[in-house]
């Protein structure tokens, strides 16, 4: 069995943090006209990297446990209507969201690409 590493764990955690982001952005995009809704918004990376430091760069196991919180933002609202939900900063969020989840994506297929060559290679 192979022991997953620190890269493993943190690209991990990083594509389940931008997953509930990008869900939470879609949430608010389809409550905009909803009266009284507000917006909710997903943190993971101060946690995150919160862990990294308190870990090191030999426990993956505490990388995984970093807590991805979601939040309702009941600051003030756009509207009469007790609605929050900025729709054109909620489209921006969701493409900037959308392209890191890409990256991550790339970046951990590229990192299995890497081991798989390694190990492919290490046979001939």
């Amino acid at each position: 069995m192979v022991k997953e590493t620190l890269t493993q764990a943190l690209l991990q955690k990083a594509l389940d943090g931008t997953w509930q982001r990008q869900k939470a952005i879609a949430n608010n995009i389809a409550n905009h006209e909803t009266p009284g809704y507000k917006s909710i918004s997903v943190e993971f990376e101060h946690a995150l990297k919160n862990e990294l430091n308190r870990a090191g760069s030999s426990v993956p196991d505490k990388i995984r446990n970093a807590k991805i919180t979601s939040h309702t933002n009941s600051d003030l609202s756009y509207r009469a209507d007790g609605n929050n939900v900025d729709i054109d900063k909620e489209n921006i969020d969701l493409v900037k969201t959308q392209i890191q989840y890409q990256y991550l994506t790339r970046s951990l297929t590229d990192y299995y690409a890497r081991l798989r060559y390694a190990i492919s290679e290490g046979k001939r």
